[in-house]
């Protein structure tokens, strides 16, 4: 084979590259737009459940580990919070949904020292972006206020006879109050 022939499969072989690296970008941004979720750089991951490092506010006594955080095109960092259901019909997120969304916010403006403007909420089947508003901050005062009062009390009593609940529960482990055999 002659030198000219070898740089010109060479060429061919670097356009396909090329164009296919193009093809799987325009692909990849197409399905971002299509799911709600912003373009970006992933900052921090633990849909997988393996991160390690947890955001940790000494000044409210709580922590916690959003799915993703993603750097957005503004260099701020939105976190993202994964459901396996579907969004509800409101077009508004469920209030625990919303409230773990809020202590994420908290946490990490804590934490980094850095505002959150929003932040994210994907379902199965859409996504809905939540602004960090001072009224949401309250609501979330409120929230852990009150289960402080609670666990004062001797903490928290099951309110609902629904056994998938129980079952899919992360306290379920430490709960004398769980219902089903399978929990």
């Amino acid at each position: 084979m002659e030198p000219s022939e070898i740089f010109t499969i060479l060429f061919v072989a670097l356009f396909l590259l090329v164009a296919i690296g193009v093809v799987l970008l325009v692909i990849s941004r197409r399905f971002g737009m299509e799911t709600g979720m912003p373009g970006g750089e992933v900052f921090y991951e633990d849909a997988s459940g393996q991160a390690q490092e947890q955001f940790v506010s000494k000044r409210l006594l709580m922590s916690g580990k959003p799915d993703y955080l993603v750097k957005d095109k503004s260099g701020n960092l939105i976190p993202i919070e994964v459901k396996s259901g579907d969004a509800p019909r409101a077009g508004r997120p469920y209030e625990s949904h919303l409230m773990q969304l809020a202590a994420y916010f908290f946490l990490l403006e804590d934490v980094l020292q850095r505002p959150v403007p929003y932040g994210l909420i994907r379902y199965r089947n859409r996504t809905l972006r939540v602004a960090n508003t001072d009224e949401l901050r309250s609501r979330l005062m409120e929230v852990i206020a009150q289960m402080r009062r609670l666990m004062a009390r001797g903490g928290a009593q099951r309110n609902h006879n629904q056994e998938a609940r129980c079952y899919r529960c992360s306290m379920a482990h430490a709960c004398d109050e769980r219902l089903g055999r399978h929990v």
